[in-house]
């Protein structure tokens, strides 16, 4: 997997910082932390699909994942978006520990989404909005599980040496071996 899934991921990784702030913390913190337009906007989005998991009353289970992505996986979205940019190889365990926490918490999600029953509910739409947020960690997981180190070293001076690269825990670089 190359430059542009890693740019990919990054991009990702930054989209989800307002919808994080914006729209999921709506579903735990009360409608005074927001501006008015970003409530139409959750509104507009419940009437036209029917959420059950963001549409109030929220089930304490459910909040205690909103929880957790505002606490745990906000920071990592902030650090991962400029270790994906800057590939930074410190970054390979944080990845595996979002990875396996967001796979994790997503089966109970999609769980629940598949099995919901209501009138105007748009299952597959719904599913299929939450989609990204299984797959694309999934992804993560895996080229972070499976890849060490996480960025290959590019480029001329890469060929010669590992000096491109900071090491996984993002100490200083192995000295380079010149035959």
């Amino acid at each position: 997997m190359g430059r542009l899934f890693e740019l990919l991921i990054a991009l990702f990784l930054l989209i989800h910082i307002p919808i994080t702030l914006f729209g999921d913390a709506q579903a735990v913190l009360g409608p005074e932390w927001f501006h008015p337009r970003m409530l139409d906007v959750m509104q507009g989005y419940l009437g036209t699909y029917h959420d059950p998991l963001m549409t109030p009353p929220h089930k304490p289970w459910f909040k205690s994942m909103i929880y957790l992505e505002l606490f745990l996986q906000l920071p990592y979205f902030i650090v991962g978006f400029y270790a994906f940019v800057a590939r930074k190889n410190w970054i390979r365990i944080p990845t595996i520990i979002y990875g396996t926490s967001v796979v994790t918490t997503m089966v109970p999600i999609f769980f629940e989404l598949w099995h919901h029953k209501a009138p105007g509910y748009n299952q597959v739409m719904v599913c299929a909005f939450y989609a990204p947020y299984l797959f694309v960690p999934l992804a993560m997981l895996l080229k972070a599980a499976f890849s060490s180190p996480m960025f290959k070293p590019r480029g001329r001076a890469a060929s010669s040496s590992h000096l491109a690269q900071d090491s996984l825990w993002g100490g200083p670089p192995a000295k380079a071996k010149w035959v």
